[in-house]
C-alpha cells in the first residue's frame, strides 16, 4: 500500500503527482486514466496498474500526533522544556492528517 502524506493545503494535484512518484519509486508501472483535481470531492484520478484500475483519494486518512503549545509560549522554548520532562501547559493528542492513496475499483460481474 502506497500512502502519500500530502497536506490539505497543498492541493489534490500536489497528492496526486506525490502518490504518482511514489508509486513509479516503487517500480510499479501506472498509466494515468485521468485526473479530477479541479473538482468537488477528495477523488483526484484514476490509475492503471498491471491491468487493474484504481482511483487515487486526497483526504483525511493518517494518524498524526499533535503537540499543542499554549498561547504566548515560543515553539523552541515549548521543544526544550519538552526534552527536560516539563510540559508548561503544553497537551500532546492525535489527529488525522490528509494522505493520498489508492482505492481499487471492483466492479461486481
Amino acid at each position: 500500500m502506497i500512502i502519500a502524506g500530502v497536506s490539505e493545503r497543498d492541493g489534490k494535484q500536489r497528492a496526486f503527482e506525490v502518490w504518482l512518484y511514489k508509486a513509479t519509486k516503487e517500480g510499479w508501472s501506472v498509466t494515468v486514466e485521468s485526473t479530477s483535481v479541479d473538482q468537488p470531492g477528495d477523488q483526484c484520478g484514476v490509475v492503471h496498474i498491471e491491468g487493474l484500475t484504481y482511483r487515487i483519494r486526497h483526504a483525511r486518512r493518517v494518524r498524526r500526533h499533535v503537540t499543542i503549545v499554549p498561547a504566548g509560549q515560543h515553539l523552541v522554548s515549548a521543544a526544550v522544556n519538552l526534552s527536560l520532562g516539563e510540559s508548561h501547559g503544553i497537551t500532546q493528542t492525535w489527529e488525522f492528517g490528509h494522505a493520498a492513496w489508492a482505492e481499487p475499483i471492483v466492479e461486481d460481474d
